[in-house]
């Protein structure tokens, strides 16, 4: 992805007429703040997010379709400490860790089970439950991996079409 991010970059102002946005993946410091990793553990956060953020500091890629974040761990902890929502309501009923965001406003969210990663949007945040009807919720993959996935075929897209 790191080296599709920077193809996607390089070609884009040739493409699009007007210069991209800041596109990429930052890797994590290789020392990954210890304290970080366990306060993402007791928050809750499973194991597939924080397999990512040994690796992974955050992605960055506002110009593929309406754009795609995912935030830094820092960030992460912050959201399962009160600043996103934790917990799903309206539609379904599930605990979720949000990690990303598009650049619509929708919220990424990977659920405590680690088996959805949901697709957020036109719901109420009402204290840390985001409460949303059937419309607001769309399931983007079967795990985080799958989310990864799905971003880096959508990368290979934007890039072929070049």
């Amino acid at each position: 992805m790191v080296e599709l991010a920077a193809k996607f970059t390089r070609d884009f102002e040739a493409s699009f007429g007007y210069p991209p946005g800041d596109n990429g993946v930052v890797r994590a410091e290789s020392n990954v703040r210890r304290d970080l990793i366990d306060g993402l553990i007791e928050a809750g956060v499973g194991g597939d997010l924080i397999s990512f953020f040994s690796c992974v500091g955050s992605v960055s890629l506002p110009d593929l379709d309406s754009g795609f974040f995912i935030h830094s761990a820092e960030d992460l902890l912050d959201g399962v400490r009160g600043e996103q929502p934790v917990r799903i309501t309206g539609a379904l009923e599930d605990e979720i860790a949000v990690f990303g965001s598009d650049g619509g406003g929708a919220l990424f969210a990977l659920n405590a089970a680690q088996d959805r990663v949901y697709r957020l949007s036109g719901g109420a945040l009402v204290g840390a439950t985001y409460d949303v009807n059937s419309s607001g919720v769309q399931v983007m993959a079967n795990d985080l991996w799958g989310f990864l996935e799905y971003l880096l075929s959508e990368l290979s897209r934007a890039v072929s079409v070049d």
